[in-house]
């Protein structure tokens, strides 16, 4: 063994020593000498996943996250390197890479307690909003691997995706004896993947909460023929599985026929709705689950739209499929579950990208992004509401084919189309049947947007025809055209897509199991359809905004009530967590009490000294801008008016807290007429242009009221 190796081990002896005490700076310190002098490379490994603990130890999660990758690279089958990267994503909030490192130590650890302890303990800390994105996360798992058929009859954005699974789980876990149930549901999948007819169920529940009412039936359909299956096969005794196996087949079947009732009663006049068979399938399910308190309620809402007639049906229909476990459903179309588009109102959208070669990120606030709405709708004549900006990215895009664009009909497939039809759908594929991937290193900013046009084809197509040839007889707005520029010319590829086409494009034929694995790997001849949407949109909200903590991560989200109400705190004391406000463009994140916002210009780079900054601060207006390169972080005028005189801001070089924050004191006129009413010290948004915060997101803070009013309150 050479000298510098055994000066390493002597080194990683002392480091080991103080670490065991406690002494976490001593200990990493020692470490990194160890490595510097040539640890050898059979134990390399453990010595960065000691130095990892030692860094998160001292609460230094970056570089402790930073020794776990290491650990993983040099050693990827130890299961210890994965604890230590899920302990450092704990200490750094990011809650969700946590639980799948932890996960996957588990699986490499073969099932061990302590690693299930912990990987149920960062499952526990997740807000709904990451369990979620885990939820979504296996079922795409699962559709990648060919497990369940993709969503073809309608579909949602990821981010439309993740709210209605935010309203599902909340929905789910009310009651004392819920609160739990989907974390460990969550923990199990996470052990052991989702089986079909589960993944099913789940992507059925969330489809019900996204308003795809044609492909949650689907989806509940497909759950409903492989457990009545198995269930014939449990009560007739081919197979060894116990009375528990019958007993959890038969909850799971009642909650696919409860799933598939509510995709058929949708809502109030939604065109899909359909109460004789919501009637049946909730009947089904009553029959598993007599004492299902929730199930009854439907059942017998639905019963009162029908007739006595049609009740008689129903029941006697019930009556039959109860003979006849496992009878292999009919075709959607033939059951009349999908409906049919004849006769019905074509429905248009139109979406593309727009790149402004002059434009900067920073300079899309609020402001601009209702300018450039206001004039793509102008021009269509429809309401701005129609128009919706889905995102911003640096740099110019590019065409790739979408993973959202479903392959379709191939040279064997359904040839009852007619010659136009297809060629319509084909154009609307080429065109938009896209994902858009960004050059960073060129210049400009990318728009994508989407128009709800309803039957305006023709318009429609005027608007893409003219993004092409003339985008100034479009965006005609000054204020617009000197924050961004004009959109180039042509502008990136836009289509109008008809979103009901007809019957023959409302269902795509399964693909059989042998050629599940070759639907990814098609010819380029292919035809493309791309998935609907439903016929009525869910409202998202955080699109202008989001709630995040003050280092940037998600906090639980705030249980609305009926009434938009709001808890109030008058003692610092009785705070709960503090919530901030990051506006949609990243340009800031802003917090408040009752005298004083707290206000975190994201913009400045970090490093950049304090004394390179100017900082304006007017009773109606705020500036932050560089000296040097005259870039402008941050601008606008505030919703209502500060003391400048009391007012003050700090640099600290760095990024999050330590980065470039003002601290901005309330002049607070409205409350001082009404010293009673201490909501008038709330500010609905920070600047004039930004979309207003909604009451009840967070708890407000009255602890600092002004002297005068305390003073008249204890008078």
């Amino acid at each position: 063994m050479s000298l510098r190796q055994l000066r390493a081990d002597h080194l990683k002896k002392r480091a080991d020593t103080a670490l065991q005490e406690g002494n976490y700076r001593e200990a990493y310190q020692r470490y990194t000498e160890s490595i510097q002098f040539g640890e050898s490379k059979q134990g390399l490994y453990k010595t960065y996943s000691n130095r990892s603990l030692a860094y998160g130890r001292a609460q230094r999660y970056v570089e402790a996250l930073h020794d776990a990758q290491k650990t993983i690279e040099l050693a990827p089958s130890w299961p210890k390197g994965y604890w230590r990267l899920g302990t450092a994503f704990l200490g750094l909030k990011q809650i969700t890479q946590a639980i799948d490192a932890f996960a996957k130590c588990w699986h490499l650890d073969h099932g061990s307690p302590d690693t299930e302890r912990q990987l149920l303990a960062a499952i526990q800390k997740a807000t709904v909003a990451h369990l979620a994105a885990g939820i979504m996360a296996l079922l795409v798992e699962a559709e990648q691997q060919h497990a369940i058929e993709p969503a073809r009859l309608e579909g949602v954005g990821q981010a439309e995706q993740q709210e209605a699974w935010f309203r599902h789980l909340t929905r789910e876990q009310e009651g004392p004896t819920q609160a739990d149930v989907y974390r460990r549901h969550y923990m199990q999948w996470l052990k052991q993947p989702m089986r079909a007819h589960t993944a099913y169920i789940q992507r059925a529940c969330m489809g019900l909460q996204a308003k795809c009412y044609l492909q949650a039936r689907w989806d509940a359909e497909q759950a409903v023929t492989m457990l009545a299956s198995q269930l014939k096969v449990v009560m007739t005794g081919v197979s060894e599985v116990g009375i528990d196996r019958a007993s959890n087949v038969e909850h799971e079947l009642c909650e696919a026929y409860w799933r598939l009732g509510q995709a058929f009663t949708a809502e109030h006049d939604h065109p899909d709705q359909d109460h004789r068979q919501a009637a049946k399938a909730l009947s089904r399910a009553k029959d598993l689950a007599p004492h299902h308190n929730q199930i009854l309620l439907e059942v017998q809402e639905a019963k009162t739209h029908l007739t006595l007639q049609q009740l008689a049906e129903v029941a006697n229909e019930v009556h039959e499929e109860a003979a006849e476990l496992g009878l292999t459903l009919q075709h959607p179309l033939a059951l009349g579950i999908l409906g049919t588009t004849q006769g019905k109102q074509h429905t248009f959208r139109l979406q593309g990208n727009l790149w402004f070669p002059q434009a900067e990120l920073a300079k899309f606030i609020a402001a601009a992004r209702t300018q450039l709405r206001s004039c793509l709708a102008g021009f269509v004549d429809l309401p701005t509401s129609s128009v919706t900006i889905e995102g911003l990215k640096s740099g110019q895009c590019s065409a790739q084919p979408s993973p959202a664009v479903q392959l379709a009909k191939t040279d064997n497939t359904d040839n009852n189309c007619s010659k136009s039809s297809k060629h319509g759908t084909h154009e609307a594929a080429e065109a938009s049947g896209s994902r858009w991937t960004t050059n960073s290193a060129a210049a400009g900013v990318t728009v994508a947007v989407h128009i709800q046009l309803g039957s305006a084809e023709e318009q429609g197509k005027q608007l893409v025809a003219a993004l092409q040839s003339a985008p100034e007889t479009v965006v005609r707005d000054d204020n617009l055209l000197a924050a961004v520029g004009m959109p180039a010319r042509p502008s990136l590829p836009a289509a109008v897509i008809n979103l009901n086409p007809g019957p023959s494009n409302t269902f795509i034929d399964e693909p059989r199991k042998s050629e599940r694995a070759q639907a990814g790997t098609m010819a380029p001849s292919a035809q493309l359809v791309e998935i609907p949407r439903p016929k009525l949109e869910m409202v998202v909200p955080y699109k202008q905004y989001k709630l995040v903590r003050a280092d940037g991560s998600a906090p639980e989200r705030t249980k609305k009530h009926p009434f938009c109400m709001s808890r109030v705190h008058y003692s610092a004391a009785d705070r709960g967590e503090e919530v901030w406000a990051e506006v949609g463009d990243g340009s800031c994140r802003w917090t408040q009490t009752a005298s004083e916002v707290t206000l975190l210009c994201l913009g400045v780079p970090p490093h950049t000294p304090a004394k390179q900054l100017q900082v304006t601060l007017d009773p109606y207006f705020i500036k932050v801008v560089d000296k040097v390169s005259d870039e402008v972080y941050l601008e606008g005028h505030l919703e209502r008016g500060i003391v400048p005189e009391e007012s003050v801001w700090e640099h600290g070089g760095g990024v999050g807290e330590n980065g470039c924050l003002l601290y901005l004191h309330k002049m607070n006129l409205q409350l001082l007429r009404k010293e009673w009413q201490h909501s008038e010290t709330w500010w609905p948004r920070l600047f004039q242009h930004h979309h207003p915060i909604q009451w009840d997101d967070y708890d407000k803070d009255y602890s600092d009221l002004p002297l005068q009013v305390r003073l008249t309150q204890s008078c």
